[in-house]
């Protein structure tokens, strides 16, 4: 394991919060972006000029624990490696009616002309960063959005932003259900690594409101609240497992 590595395993949980909001400068943030779970990064990120020049230069990223656990199980599980893969029927232009936010999200992306071939369901990093790699080789420069918690994207931002130099916009999981944090987001390098090996049945969740404020965002027309005071979909804090807003059943 690497020094580096090492060190970001040994941080307390509210250290890796620390970071992320130095990473991503929430300061400067728009407080509708940082209220609904998402951040520019950088956030001096002409976000519009984006989608209206670039959107053919964006992929997207979710984690596979957002994936339905419990009364609603996802479809393309399987039972060795349960919801641990790559698969999602919507992105491979199927139906599904699961409850799922990880679905939720996906059915923007597609709304917005998003192929499967832009989208990477994390299984594990060591393929989504592969994968990042060689579509940044194929001219794509912006991750929209780039989903995790924020232990990964503490740990992730580092190699996709500094080395591979993407750009973009992160949505942050939180936990599926704030009563049960044991099997939330992860908050130790021991989380990490479980679930880098197997799925050990960590259930996280896209808000609602992230989904939301994408779609506007992916339509081009995001004001922010300095444009408008009341655009705000949901006055949470950030994620921290207090939020029970949701798609219904999910």
């Amino acid at each position: 394991m690497l020094l580096r590595e090492l060190i970001y395993g040994l941080l307390p949980y509210s250290v890796h919060q620390k970071i992320v909001s130095w990473k991503c400068k929430f300061e400067k943030q728009d407080n509708n972006l940082i209220e609904n779970h998402l951040a520019l990064y950088p956030p001096s990120l002409d976000i519009n000029k984006v989608v209206r020049d670039d959107l053919d230069k964006c992929v997207a990223f979710l984690p596979y624990c957002a994936k339905p656990l419990g009364d609603h199980a996802c479809p393309v599980s399987d039972r060795e490696h349960k919801r641990k893969n790559q698969k999602c029927i919507k992105v491979s232009g199927g139906k599904c009616t699961v409850p799922c936010s990880l679905g939720n999200m996906v059915d923007i992306l597609l709304k917005h002309g998003f192929t499967k071939d832009q989208i990477f369901i994390i299984d594990r990093d060591s393929n989504l960063f592969p994968w990042l790699k060689q579509k940044r080789a194929e001219g794509y420069e912006y991750f929209m959005p780039g989903t995790g918690c924020k232990y990964g994207v503490s740990y992730a931002l580092d190699y996709i932003g500094g080395k591979l130099g993407y750009k973009g916009c992160i949505a942050f999981v939180d936990d599926f259900c704030p009563e049960d944090k044991d099997n939330g987001v992860c908050k130790c390098m021991n989380d990490y690594l479980a679930m880098e090996g197997i799925d050990k049945g960590k259930r996280t969740k896209v808000h609602e409101g992230t989904v939301l404020l994408m779609d506007r965002i992916l339509s081009g027309n995001y004001q922010g609240t300095k444009a408008d005071s009341n655009s705000s979909l949901h006055k949470n804090e950030l994620p921290s497992g207090n939020d029970h807003s949701a798609f219904h059943g999910y």
